[in-house]
């Protein structure tokens, strides 16, 4: 390792736990910042090596220990440093396509392994914060109820020892226990989306600067490993069963649901090409999802159908099928 791929890794390290801290002020633009925090040592891994990267991440650690104690650079570690690293290092992967033939080039690794990696780990982190409460199901929704409890508390000004009430009237209750339910399905998914936003950003930056080793790759036309629909199908299935098992699977599934959104709109981005006014009907979708987010529903379903059917492949050959 040079001393510039050192320096790199160090600066990278200090942005990611400044982004990380930037959390601690409770703001929606402080929200914003914190989910580019796996930005800087993604950067550092794609344009100098997954040395740097790694470098970062220990840095990034090492400044949060220095603040704000071992807790949070565990949980930076773990859940920003770490994978940031490790995704760009499968990314920088690669082999000759045909040793005799230099001229060949490479194989990259693939994309849609990168996407099932996201997945993984961010169902992985999840269910490792049930674990860390012995695996009780019970008492992990506990310290959630408390948690969000408080945030109510917080947000509408009542005293601890007072009874939490609405404006309209709703049930405090209620929403509680829907947001225990929810909030573990929706941080994997959320932890996946945005580890895969960043990668993209930062394979976009490093490209930019000339020093991306690998070409960039066709993201339209990334394909998913065999095993990822049973893992979707599984998680989404599984999700109805009680206790731990049901946790589990729901947590899983919500993170592959990201994965075949993300087909889906490949799928969308593959057959929109050459339309007139494509650029206006995909930031319409994306537009929609944002605001609706039950239409991820409906892309994810145009994920599947494209693992299924291959409809791309298909688009892709009566495009280039000779008119007579």
């Amino acid at each position: 390792m040079n001393a510039t791929t050192l320096l790199v890794g160090i600066a990278s390290g200090a942005a990611s736990a400044a982004l990380s801290t930037a959390l601690a002020s409770g703001s929606a633009f402080a929200l914003f910042l914190f989910l580019f925090a796996p930005l800087p040592v993604f950067i550092a891994a794609l344009g100098w090596r997954h040395h740097a990267g790694l470098v970062g991440a220990i840095v990034g650690a090492l400044v949060l220990y220095g603040l704000m104690g071992f807790d949070t650079a565990r949980s930076y570690a773990l859940s920003v440093g770490l994978p940031a690293w490790w995704l760009a290092y499968l990314a920088l992967l690669g082999r000759p396509a045909d040793p005799e033939k230099p001229e060949a080039g490479a194989m990259w690794y693939p994309v849609g392994r990168l996407a099932v990696w996201s997945a993984a780990i961010g169902s992985g982190l999840v269910i490792a914060t049930l674990l860390m409460h012995g695996g009780s199901l019970e008492d992990y929704r506990a310290v959630l109820r408390a948690t969000f409890e408080q945030f109510m508390r917080a947000e509408t000004g009542i005293a601890p020892d007072a009874p939490i009430t609405l404006p309209g009237g709703r049930d405090a209750s209620r929403i509680t226990e829907i947001a225990v339910i929810a909030l573990p399905p929706l941080a994997a998914a959320m932890w996946t989306t945005v580890s895969l936003i960043n990668l993209w950003v930062a394979g976009r930056v490093v490209r930019t600067s000339g020093r991306l080793p690998r070409p960039w790759p066709d993201l339209s036309a990334f394909n998913l490993p065999p095993l990822s629909l049973i893992a979707f199908a599984g998680g989404v299935l599984g999700a109805a069963l009680p206790g731990v098992f049901g946790f589990g699977a729901g947590v899983i599934g919500a993170a592959f649901t990201v994965v075949f959104t993300t087909l889906g709109l490949a799928l969308l981005h593959a057959g929109t090409r050459g339309i007139t006014g494509r650029t206006f009907m995909l930031g319409l979708t994306y537009f929609l999802m944002a605001v609706q987010t039950w239409l991820v529903v409906i892309v994810a379903a145009l994920g599947v159908m494209e693992f299924l059917f291959g409809i791309r492949a298909r688009i892709a050959a009566s495009r280039t099928r000779p008119t007579e």
